[in-house]
């Protein structure tokens, strides 16, 4: 069995950080893909997306190693409490709250059957002449107190309490029973879709079966038309796959958004085309890259580990830090009080990474190399120490502040480590303080978290959330921690 046309949907909504994970990855669908899911994320501070992308990842390495004979309810099952296993070791190594959790949604192609699994809320659907032959219905509703994040009118980020949530694969102990079911019925140009909650909020059944009747009719836009009655009306992240699918051997088409028509060409016809494209080419040559005397050419810079010295360069944290400045000396830092941290200057090498700087997220061993492909997020360049002169009244050179940044300055009455992060890009920053130290830093425009642990205890620990917008030039927050 084939999918014979593919549509997707992997949007925003009104949020600020996307929590879905669709799988294939959004625009690398093709017509030997099988799997397809949908995983909706939630967690404290919209790091539900971790849970999703993880789990959903997991189980796309996984459950195509095993025939189709042997996948079935239990095997789901297992699998998916091995990948949680990995969730709940992310959130121990990051520190992060175990509300991490995501919905999970499954459509598996055989030759001759489809297999569904789902848990949670993220419903799919099995459509035939516009109508609707089957739905999934949620089976993890689960009534307790959940922590989720909101922004209160003058920006600062706070914890509220939501007293009903549904939840799915969540990062603690609680039992996992997903459901699932074997379609044998099925027939050309049957549609299946996976979508997420967020999707169905301005999108009703009806809508659904009207737009697939006539897309059976005539070729039609549909995620087009599926986006049109989401786009700005719905808060949430919306997430959809629908797969048209053809029995038969004979592959249709397979697109992301419509069905391209295609025509045979004969052997002598592709012989003719590709000569002519040799001789187009050629000719482009020739007009717009002109011979040049050599001596007038501009010098050829290989691609290497170096860097030339007129070569611009991005900030060491981007979006981050801007620049710190000495701390105030206490008895037992007489050696680190002879240094000053500077701003990062343009240098010959690159190599030189933060050692302060969190390792990137885990993706597990076994995941499929296109799948390890994805970006990851960029490691920052430390910042260099230089030796103070002697005797000298040389202050901290400080960047200039026309994009906008706040002065945050630490006190504390014990010893604690802090992890400062930015929210947005995932950069984060170690910082150890001393008892009764001190410290000032300054954070660019950008949504930030600190988190001040105690160096006694190791579970005593302050978080901090707040916002740093753009033309704050002069805005100071004074942070004390008292464990």
């Amino acid at each position: 069995m084939n999918p014979e046309s593919i549509y997707y949907l992997h949007e925003f909504g009104t949020k600020i950080k996307q929590e879905d994970y669709i799988w294939p990855v959004a625009g690398k669908a093709s017509a030997n893909d099988r799997v397809f899911m949908v995983c909706d994320g939630a967690g404290s501070f919209y790091n539900g997306g971790i849970a999703s992308k993880l789990i959903c990842q997991f189980m796309a390495a996984k459950v195509l190693k095993f025939d189709e004979q042997n996948v079935s309810g239990e095997l789901i099952d297992k699998l998916l409490l091995e990948a949680r296993e990995r969730l709940i070791t992310y959130a121990r190594e990051y520190r992060l709250d175990t509300d991490l959790s995501t919905t999970f949604s499954m459509v598996i192609l055989y030759d001759q059957k489809v297999f569904l699994s789902w848990y949670g809320d993220s419903p799919i659907y099995h459509v035939r002449g516009g109508e609707i032959l089957f739905k999934s219905e949620d089976n993890s509703v689960v009534h307790e107190p959940i922590h989720v994040s909101a922004q209160t009118g003058g920006g600062n980020w706070v914890q509220t309490k939501d007293t009903t949530a549904t939840r799915g694969v969540r990062a603690d102990e609680s039992p996992i029973s997903a459901e699932t079911k074997w379609i044998e019925d099925v027939q050309d140009g049957d549609y299946f879709m996976l979508c997420s909650k967020g999707f169905l909020e301005n999108v009703t059944d009806d809508d659904i079966k009207s737009l697939l009747s006539q897309n059976d009719k005539e070729n039609i836009d549909l995620t087009g038309s599926f986006r049109r009655l989401a786009i700005e009306k719905t808060p949430d992240n919306y997430s959809m796959y629908l797969m048209r699918v053809n029995v038969t051997a004979h592959i249709k088409g397979i697109t992301n958004g419509f069905i391209p028509v295609r025509k045979k060409i004969s052997g002598k016809t592709w012989s003719a085309l590709i000569l002519a494209m040799i001789i187009i080419g050629l000719l482009m040559i020739a007009f717009y890259f002109p011979s040049t005397p050599k001596s007038e050419l501009t010098p050829e810079y290989k691609k290497d580990t170096t860097q030339h010295l007129d070569a611009l360069r991005d900030d060491s944290v981007p979006m981050a830090v801007v620049v710190a400045r000495p701390r105030r000396q206490t008895p037992t830092d007489t050696v680190k009080s002879n240094y000053e941290i500077l701003p990062p200057t343009p240098a010959v090498t690159d190599t030189a990474k933060s050692k302060t700087e969190k390792a990137p997220p885990i993706i597990p061993e076994d995941v499929p190399a296109d799948i390890q492909a994805e970006d990851k997020p960029e490691q920052a360049e430390s910042a260099p120490i230089r030796k103070k002169p002697e005797q000298s009244n040389e202050t901290p050179v400080v960047q200039k502040k026309s994009m906008g940044q706040m002065l945050i300055k630490f006190s504390t009455d014990e010893a604690c480590k802090l992890k400062i992060t930015n929210i947005e890009l995932d950069n984060v920053i170690d910082w150890d303080l001393a008892e009764n130290d001190n410290g000032t830093i300054y954070l660019k425009p950008g949504r930030y978290s600190i988190v001040a642990t105690s160096v006694s205890t190791g579970s005593k620990s302050q978080t901090y959330n707040f916002d740093v917008k753009y033309g704050e030039t002069n805005a100071t927050q004074s942070l004390h921690f008292r464990f």
